[in-house]
């Protein structure tokens, strides 16, 4: 029998058969007499006297042969009582086995659902380099990941490590370059595990590990196990290293515990590794992309608010405001803890759709008429440069008149052209008079009543041309133009002014946001309601109270208050802040604006994030 002689023969109580002793002796087996359960060693057989019970729990690797039995019974019991002990053996090795792989399994499955969730890659890395710590027992970890350096060659950056035994705060960020002469640039290069007992004496033609990091910090690397990163292109991407596997994962390593604490990685630990390093890998991986994305569609909205500013260069900024005043309004919200908003918790995903909305709530202007849109005066600059060349017309034709009066009289006295002149004079004065109502009547401001009832007058009047033919001095349009009793638009022009919140949602609807990120598909929604007013007085839709989301009530809020404080509004006067919290105030009394938002927006001061702009 093959397994005999590795078994351990113990012998208990008194024997009546004397041919136990001489089959153990024909096996080449010595029993030892068993005083102390504790100290069996397996494979182990324990061979009961005469009236001896198996001891507790030991039941299946005990025998007792019968008194009567003979030698060949004997010697035949005693071999299929080993074989069923080598056999228990190998099923308890296979069911533990079995556990662990199970164990293994279940560990990686945890392990990749939670990189697939985990979205910060901060965190993310942290996650990768404890799991595999905690799964090997290594004292310390790094990350490194394939980049381009500055001189366009590959490097490794350390991107993330980690220490027990060391102060975090002692490592810095760097790079080695993609070459063999590092143990994490040589995996790389070789795109092949490395596993080293001791990494001051590398296996043959490997280079040596640890040494400059140890002189530096006062450590001693011993165990190392470097594992390149793949993708899912299966594209080597990086490599995660770990050193110092430990007998116990609480301790911690000085110098001089090394050589008693520190153990060499296993060929299962390789494997585990390679395992998480490859999900790693392409979670990271997903992740860059992904942020990679977020950042180039950020881009994307900064120079969509940039294109709309261009076209408005007299509202540049006030998205950028109303983004950092109704960010800033949610965070505010979100520290209130007692009272209404106790409950209310902004997460960082929803303050990023609160930001997009906030920036692209004025896009729609893109689809305005430019000329409407920039409109600075009640009449467009064509058209008051048109009333100019006629009133310089009729002044230079009332000039021509007294010449020509003057000269077709023979032998005219002073008094005469004193008297043309006078007639003159009066006629130049009063289209002078005309003009300056006109310039009047044309600022944004409210129009005077006595300026109101010039312009009457002037409606009627005509002036001839060189052929006699009558114009009116001002045209229909203008005149309905000039009749604006406050502001500069037209009931038309506001109509097409306020279309610009309809096109702003059928623009941002067009977007499929909830690829970016799931909580993300109601900015839409969001910039489509920053006019409505809590009585339903507000447009496109007339919504009227919780119709309208926090969110847009918010950004109502901060896109009034900067729209009054405004400095670069050439149609208009900015407002001070006192007097724009003042007119906030007013519409919250009228039920048009959210009380409770208001009274945080005061109290909080959030109006001061905008105070330098």
């Amino acid at each position: 029998m093959t397994n005999a002689p590795v078994f351990n023969i113990y012998l208990l109580g008194s024997f009546d058969h004397a041919g136990v002793q001489e089959v153990l002796a024909e096996l080449g087996l010595e029993g030892t007499r068993l005083e102390d359960t504790t100290t069996i060693v397996s494979p182990a057989l324990i061979v009961l006297g005469t009236g001896q019970s198996a001891p507790q729990g030991l039941a299946d690797i005990s025998i007792a042969f019968p008194a009567d039995a003979s030698l060949d019974a004997l010697r035949h019991l005693l071999h299929l009582a080993m074989e069923n002990v080598a056999l228990k053996q190998s099923v308890r090795q296979h069911e533990e086995q079995a556990r662990r792989q199970h164990r293994q399994f279940e560990e990686l499955n945890r392990i990749g659902i939670a990189l697939s969730a985990e979205r910060d890659i901060g965190k993310l890395q942290t996650f990768i380099l404890t799991t595999m710590r905690q799964l090997t027992n290594a004292d310390g970890a790094s990350l490194w990941w394939k980049t381009v350096g500055e001189d366009g060659q590959p490097k490794l950056s350390l991107r993330a490590s980690q220490n027990a035994s060391i102060d975090q705060s002692t490592y810095q960020d760097f790079k080695v370059p993609v070459d063999e002469k590092s143990v994490v640039g040589y995996a790389v290069t070789t795109k092949k595990s490395q596993i080293y007992d001791d990494a001051y004496n590398p296996p043959p033609n490997k280079p040596q590990g640890g040494k400059g990091f140890d002189a530096q910090y006062g450590y001693r690397t011993k165990s190392m196990l470097t594992v390149p990163m793949r993708n899912y292109n299966d594209e080597v991407v990086g490599a995660v290293q770990l050193i110092n596997a430990k007998r116990s994962f609480e301790t911690k390593l000085t110098v001089a515990n090394v050589p008693g604490e520190v153990v060499s990685f296993r060929q299962e630990d390789l494997e585990m590794v390679e395992s998480v390093a490859s999900q790693a890998a392409v979670a990271i991986d997903n992740k860059t992309l992904l942020k990679d994305i977020e950042e180039l569609f950020d881009q994307f909205v900064t120079a969509s608010v940039y294109a709309i500013e261009q076209r408005d260069p007299s509202t540049a900024g006030h998205s950028g405001r109303v983004e950092a005043l109704t960010t800033k309004l949610a965070d505010e919200v979100t520290r209130i803890e007692a009272g209404k908003y106790r409950d209310v918790i902004f997460s960082k995903d929803q303050l990023k759709e609160l930001r997009y909305a906030c920036l692209l709530h004025d896009f729609g202007k893109i689809g305005v008429r430019e000329d409407i849109l920039v409109k600075e005066k009640k009449l467009f600059p064509f058209q008051l440069d048109g009333i100019r060349w006629r009133f310089d017309s009729v002044e230079r034709l009332a000039q021509l008149r007294a010449e020509l009066e003057a000269k077709r009289r023979d032998g005219v006295d002073a008094a005469t052209v004193t008297e043309i002149e006078r007639r003159l004079g009066a006629e130049l004065d009063k289209y002078r008079m005309w003009f300056e109502a006109i310039a009047v009547a044309n600022e944004p401001s409210v129009l005077p009543e006595d300026k109101a009832s010039m312009l009457l007058d002037l409606k009627g009047h005509d002036f001839p041309d060189v052929s006699g033919r009558l114009h009116p001095l001002i045209a229909p349009q203008e005149f309905h133009f000039l009749s604006i009793q406050k502001g500069t638009l037209t009931d038309e022009e506001r109509i097409e002014i306020e279309s610009h919140v309809a096109k702003s949602h059928d623009f941002l609807s067009k977007i499929q946001w909830t690829k970016l990120s799931p909580l993300m598909g109601n900015i839409p929604d969001f910039a489509w309601g920053h006019h409505e007013k809590l009585d339903g007085s507000g447009y496109p839709r007339g919504l009227r109270g919780n119709e309208i989301p926090m969110q847009t009530r918010m950004m109502t809020i901060s896109d009034i208050y900067d729209a009054l404080t405004a400095r670069d509004r050439p149609y208009k006067r900015a407002v001070p802040p006192a007097k724009a919290i003042d007119i906030l105030k007013s519409e919250a009394g009228e039920g048009k604006l959210d009380p409770d938002l208001l009274d945080v927006f005061i109290a909080k001061r959030v109006y001061d994030v905008t105070a330098s702009s």
